[in-house]
């Protein structure tokens, strides 16, 4: 790796030299240019002949450059959405490694800081670590008689990757300023979410926080396990938990010797992946065998939680409509369920221009047992469709995705017979009949009302804007007096319209109160009220279906 950049602008020559001796100049954007850039521009190739792929080239230069690139080079292998499939296969290859630091170093960066206490509190720290990462290293201890683990933060990495993103940051920007198609894929936002995801990973409160939730949330389950997190002796820099012992679960012959049942542990593994995703909101995005352990009743303990996926219900229920299209071989409604996942406003994306390429990927799996369905390479097919299409998937998608090739490789490695998708549809209808349940309908009425209350207030306001951007002179707008009537007209039955549909949606929210509560307050009187509320939301309504209705142009 390379020496450790005394300024900024040092740091910035190192990187641009790197990527110049690999032939990835064009990535520095206008920065060439720029005076002080002088000494970049005497770099020649390493490799002019071409003996490399450009792929090749620029993982090399990823792990010349260091902990912050490699873990870009790494979330970018799975973004199959923004790179061509040779590139996000030599992403892959990252590792996440590096040579171990000397435990009286690793220990030495706390002195005089609140750490020097934390590590003092432990009997014992094996001075050899178990593990070793970019940002931090792993070494046995123990502590108050149990056996642990403790993950110690690297020194110096703080700052490095700081000072890394910062450039990243604005090598984005200048990007976006002379290249269009890193306009056209928004590098600036997806700079800051990767960004984002780094910042997490190096402060270990965060992870030891969502070990906490998984933990709360798979307490009843007695096929899972994952290990305790002891807060008296962590920090952000230190994350301390119960040691893990087990079989690795991938390890056949030693499953085998064990006695376990093989297909039971495939199908309690992505049970409880589906668990995550469908009922809790939040996944391990990086569930490979390093992190699975196998105990000998056949329960599963997972670890490492720093890598973490979050679902909104928004996202899950523009999720579900995909699965269930491309499990059923429903192209249409994959299409447009794809487009809800991956429209941004400013992009005018149709559901028809992406049915053909969905049906053409659907239609390849057609006739195949669901045994037979490869759903991550099915999946993966779509995401090369959205990067042939210019579409780019929200990060917790692509995590996703990868989370279900991982969990379905791991599966058919413990069972060759494994369906993934058998285990996986149970719990997307689960969710679906929740979503549609009479509590869900309720409080989501109750929001739409709120919405709709919201924007009625809201609209006045947003009315003297416009007038006073037109009194102002702030645009012109020129209309001949045939187009002026028809224009008021319009406007007229799209005021009645909004009108009635706040006052349908008070309604809705006003009888729901009313279910939800208790009838014996109300008596003889609870019936009328519902009936009238009833009645009345099918009137409105019947008046906006009916306003709405398609009608012969003259």
């Amino acid at each position: 790796m390379l020496e450790r950049a005394r300024t900024r602008t040092d740091r910035f020559l190192q990187i641009g030299e790197v990527l110049i001796k690999h032939g990835l100049g064009s990535l520095l954007g206008g920065v060439l240019s720029a005076p002080w850039a002088a000494p970049l521009r005497k770099v020649r190739q390493l490799d002019p002949q071409h003996r490399h792929t450009q792929a090749e080239h620029l993982r090399l230069a990823l792990e010349e450059l260091g902990p912050t690139f490699v873990k870009l080079g790494q979330l970018a292998s799975t973004r199959q959405d923004l790179l061509p499939e040779d590139y996000t296969r030599e992403l892959a290859r990252l590792q996440d490694s590096s040579p171990p630091v000397s435990f009286q170093r690793l220990i030495g960066q706390f002195d005089g800081q609140p750490e020097e206490q934390l590590l003092a509190s432990f009997e014992s720290i094996d001075p050899q670590p178990l593990a070793t990462g970019s940002i931090g290293q792993v070494h046995a201890a123990v502590l108050d008689g149990r056996d642990v683990v403790v993950k110690i933060r690297r020194p110096g990495v703080l700052a490095g990757v700081h000072q890394d993103l910062d450039i990243l940051t604005e090598l984005s920007k200048m990007l976006s300023r002379y290249v269009g198609i890193a306009r056209g894929y928004d590098v600036v936002e997806l700079t800051r979410q990767f960004a984002q995801r780094i910042e997490e990973e190096l402060d270990y409160t965060i992870e030891g926080e969502h070990c906490d939730r998984f933990a709360e949330f798979f307490a009843e389950d007695p096929w899972i396990r994952i290990p305790r997190i002891h807060w008296e002796a962590s920090s952000c820099a230190l994350l301390t938990e119960d040691r893990v012992r087990g079989l690795k679960i991938s390890d056949i012959p030693a499953l085998d010797a064990a006695g376990v049942d093989r297909h039971l542990l495939a199908v309690t593994a992505t049970q409880a992946l589906c668990r995550m995703v469908f009922q809790l909101g939040l996944f391990h995005a990086d569930p490979h065998p390093g992190n699975l352990f196998v105990q000998p009743d056949g329960s599963i303990t997972v670890i490492d939680f720093g890598m973490v996926g979050e679902l909104s219900e928004r996202f899950r229920d523009r999720l579900v409509p995909l699965l269930v299209g491309i499990t059923t071989g429903n192209a249409r409604q994959a299409a447009r369920a794809t487009v809800r996942l991956t429209a941004r406003p400013e992009q005018e994306v149709r559901a028809a221009d992406l049915e053909p390429d969905m049906q053409r990927i659907i239609s390849g799996y057609t006739g195949r047992s669901l045994q037979e369905l490869n759903l991550a390479q099915l999946l993966t097919d779509v995401l090369r469709m959205l990067h042939r299409h210019h579409l780019v998937l929200p990060p917790e998608a692509a995590m996703l995705v990868k989370m279900i090739a991982t969990a379905e490789a791991l599966g058919t490695t413990l069972d060759p017979g494994f369906d993934i998708v058998a285990v996986l549809t149970p719990y997307a209808q689960q969710y679906v009949r929740s979503r549609l349940s009479p509590e869900m309908l309720l409080r989501r009425a109750r929001e739409a009302a709120k919405e709709a209350v919201s924007l009625g207030m809201d609209a006045p306001e947003s009315v003297r804007r416009v007038l006073g951007v037109l009194e102002s002179g702030g645009f012109d707008v020129h209309l001949r007096a045939d187009e002026l009537e028809e224009l008021m007209g319009k406007v007229e039955k799209l005021g009645t319209r909004v009108v009635a549909g706040a006052v349908l949606a008070a309604v809705i929210n006003g009888s729901a109160h009313i279910v939800a509560s208790d009838p014996g307050r109300f008596k003889s009187w609870y019936p009328a009220l519902v009936g009238a509320g009833a009645g009345s939301a099918g009137m409105i309504g019947g008046y906006l279906a009916w306003s709405l209705r398609p009608r012969r142009r003259r």
